[in-house]
């Protein structure tokens, strides 16, 4: 009896700490493990006439200013395409990448984190261009690139220093240029990029952009030698990658956008990989999260203004479980350390945006599924600027 009790407790205890995690960041940037207290959000100034900038919302619930955006960091240039933030291992600074100048912003949030600092920009001295996911290692930043600098193909990879100094550059298969998206697995000496278009076809309007021009490969690496070791196909445009949360699980999920699909890739235990459809989601599913548990995976559909949540402890049957529709064109979204939260913005691309009602919003995630809060709601139309298109969030 007494041993039995021991055994529940201890599970118990191994399952509130498991679950008790931030998701979908790099596994070496340090964990936020307790209630976030500020949102940044990175923000583009919707016109390009005015700088483009960050700003910081209070999500405090115990504070007198909670819902409302309480500091605005000038960026300092406009026409960037501000668009994926991450965190250095230490998370004392934001990398946020520009999509269109190729800028890295580098932004202090430890000194003060209720009011960031520019602390540097970063031009462009790689042979890529269009810096998308700043990715943290253990003193550096490995950043996917979406381009080759001419504004074609090949893509690539580039590595700095957390003070941003480049190190090296990694390049691609001759035949998978595309880039997109990078996450590591270090126990498994593995890592995943993706695949989206170049910059000469992504600065189109969305009517006018070649959908031949997208890729549709996953490649899968020796982390530590930086080597391609396998190429997988799946739909068109996978776009974000996440590795399962579980212990050297050798698996993860990409959704692909021009599919309408999420997709597992699988590795064998012998160096083999595949990767198969494992579910048809809403019309251009354009971000992919997970819970904290591992159980569920969040993808929202840009063009069915609808979030859905999957049930995905049962790879051979995912279930659809619950679905929110939060507002025009949902795009990024941010699960919480414990799992009860999502914080949502509604931007993709200025080129691909058909809305002009942007905001930031809160879904609440319980046992039955997700629900809107009706009282947090974020305009970002009401800035002297004029309206900003509202991009991707970090907690602190």
């Amino acid at each position: 009896m007494r041993v039995s009790l021991v055994i529940t407790i201890a599970l118990a205890f191994f399952t509130a700490a498991f679950a008790r995690a931030e998701t979908c960041l790099s596994p070496y940037v340090k964990k936020l493990t307790r209630p976030e207290k500020f949102l940044y959000v990175f923000c583009v100034d919707a016109d390009a006439k005015d700088n483009d900038f960050l700003i910081v919302v209070d999500v405090d619930p115990a504070s007198s200013k909670y819902g409302t955006i309480i500091h605005k960091l000038d960026l300092g240039s406009s026409g960037n395409e501000t668009h994926h933030f991450g965190f250095t291992d230490d998370r004392t600074h934001i990398w946020g990448c520009s999509l269109f100048s190729s800028r890295i912003f580098v932004i202090d949030v430890a000194s003060d984190p209720a009011k960031p600092v520019l602390k540097t920009v970063i031009e462009n001295k790689t042979g890529f261009a269009g810096p998308h996911s700043p990715y943290a290692l253990p003193g550096r930043m490995l950043v996917s690139y979406l381009s080759h600098r001419n504004g074609g193909l090949p893509a690539g990879l580039a590595e700095f220093t957390n003070e941003g100094k480049l190190i090296r550059e990694l390049k691609l298969p001759k035949d998978a240029p595309y880039m997109y998206d990078v996450a590591i697995k270090p126990e498994l000496n593995r890592m995943v990029t993706s695949s989206f278009t170049p910059m000469n076809n992504y600065k189109k309007p969305l009517a006018k952009m070649d959908l031949k021009n997208f890729g549709n490969d996953l490649l899968i690496w020796d982390y530590r030698k930086r080597q391609v070791i396998a190429k997988l196909k799946t739909g068109a445009a996978p776009l974000e990658v996440r590795w399962s949360l579980k212990e050297k699980a050798n698996y993860g999920f990409t959704n692909c956008a021009l599919d309408n699909s999420v997709w597992v890739w699988e590795g064998n235990g012998e160096g083999k990989y595949s990767a198969r459809k494992l579910f048809d989601t809403g019309k251009l599913p354009v971000d992919l999260r997970q819970s904290p548990d591992d159980k569920y995976l969040y993808v929202s559909c840009f063009m069915s203004n609808e979030i859905q949540q999957w049930d995905v402890s049962d790879l051979k049957k995912p279930k659809l479980t619950s679905t929110i529709v939060p507002g025009v064109q949902p795009n990024m979204m941010h699960v919480t350390y414990d799992g009860k939260r999502m914080y949502i913005t509604n931007s993709l691309l200025s080129t691909m945006d058909y809305s002009s009602n942007f905001w930031v919003r809160l879904a609440h995630i319980g046992p039955d599924g997700m629900k809107i809060d009706p009282f947090f709601n974020i305009d970002l139309r009401k800035f002297k600027t004029g309206p900003a298109r509202g991009h991707d969030m970090l907690l602190y």
